[in-house]
């Protein structure tokens, strides 16, 4: 039992030091990404609160480890001594936790995943799947939950019992059952809703199979956790269950923060960005844009209209929205003078683009009452 808790030990704590790194990745590459950490977004601060519940699935997972626990096959817990009782109350406490524990570090990755799908699909019919996934796990969690504490083993304390009377307690078959049930099922949907997105998607081939691959990487988190309980019934009695509630939990913790890393990936090594073009392109690009569009409003002669363009362009942060509104008839001339002023922190920029006749001749100034007003809406739907 020594060897198997030392040896369990090297690698929790190892998966526990690549979940830590990864998730301060994603953290700096969301602080790169949104500009401060204050505007970090929900499942930002959710992932933060993963740090303190993985911390708790290790440290628990180690102390069943050292302490055992009354998962004993039958008639051996009548047989401990008095100080080996005392151990495994301790660690059948410490199973408990750790079930806990594992319950919500799962879920609480679905709901980082769920609402970075949900930006992903924000004004497409998919959003409404991704809201139905979100009610559906949420109902599974709060089954598991009511049926673990409350249904298959009363009263509660029979958990850690040593010797318990019902075998639930110590097995969590019935337990492992919905809780997989539900998990599973979630996940698999969980694939569902990007993959199709993406293969329809008119990216480049080769940068079609990279995203998919990325997004494919639940599968092993799905792949962890039938392992987890083929273990859990096929190899009775034994600690090796443990193993697998640490691989579990490690690999959700690392698909879900492997996706999010990739802006500080880029700054690190000085990389394009993934839609091919470095910031300073698309800038050059959106000043380009704007030139054009101005030049299109010139050759228009004495309409009064309301004209809106939209443009999405591919950035590292998400998709900007462009209206422009002609608020008064003007005479059109060769040169405007184009004015760009920060409207808001958050969210955009107005831009003035101002047009007419010379007051004077040799005099470049304009009349106030013929004006094109420009105003640009930039919402990020950040990744």
């Amino acid at each position: 039992m020594a060897s198997f808790a030392q040896s369990l030990a090297i690698e929790s704590w190892t998966l526990y030091a690549i979940g830590l790194i990864l998730i301060a990745m994603r953290l700096a590459s969301r602080r790169i990404q949104l500009g401060a950490f204050d505007k970090f977004q929900l499942d930002d601060h959710i992932m933060i609160l993963v740090t303190l519940t993985f911390t708790g699935v290790i440290v628990s997972t180690n102390q069943v480890a050292n302490n055992g626990s009354n998962y004993l096959p039958p008639g051996e817990a009548e047989l401990l001594t008095e100080p080996e009782i005392v151990s495994a109350i301790w660690g059948s406490k410490m199973t408990f936790v750790l079930e806990e524990f594992t319950l919500s570090t799962t879920w609480l990755i679905k709901g980082c995943l769920l609402l970075l799908y949900g930006r992903l699909t924000l004004g497409l019919k998919q959003n409404t799947a991704v809201k139905f996934l979100a009610y559906y796990c949420l109902l599974g969690f709060v089954v598991v939950q009511v049926l673990f504490l409350g249904v298959w083993c009363r009263p509660i304390q029979q958990y850690w019992a040593v010797p318990v009377v019902n075998s639930q307690c110590a097995t969590y078959y019935n337990h492992m059952i919905t809780a997989t049930t539900f998990n599973i099922s979630s996940d698999l949907m969980m694939l569902l809703i990007p993959l199709p997105l993406l293969i329809k998607s008119k990216l480049p081939l080769k940068r079609k199979l990279i995203v998919c691959g990325v997004f494919s990487l639940g599968i092993f988190v799905i792949l962890a956790a039938i392992l987890n309980r083929y273990f859990n019934f096929t190899v009775a009695y034994s600690p090796i269950f443990l193993n697998w509630y640490v691989g579990e939990v490690s690999t959700a913790v690392f698909v879900a923060n492997i996706p999010l890393c990739w802006p500080l990936i880029r700054r690190i090594f000085a990389l394009d960005t993934f839609g091919g073009s470095k910031r300073s392109r698309s800038n050059d690009q959106s000043r380009s844009h704007l030139q054009s569009s101005s030049k299109r409003i010139y050759a228009r002669n004495t309409r009064r209209s309301v004209t809106r363009l939209h443009s999405r362009t591919e950035s590292n942060v998400g998709f900007g929205e462009s209206e422009e509104r002609i608020a008064r008839t003007w005479t059109p001339q060769p040169e405007g003078h184009l004015e760009l002023n920060p409207m808001e922190k958050k969210t955009g920029f107005k831009t003035s683009v101002v047009a007419g006749s010379d007051v004077e001749e040799g005099k470049d100034e304009w009349t106030s009452q013929e004006t094109i007003t420009k105003t640009v809406q930039i919402s990020q739907y950040s990744v």
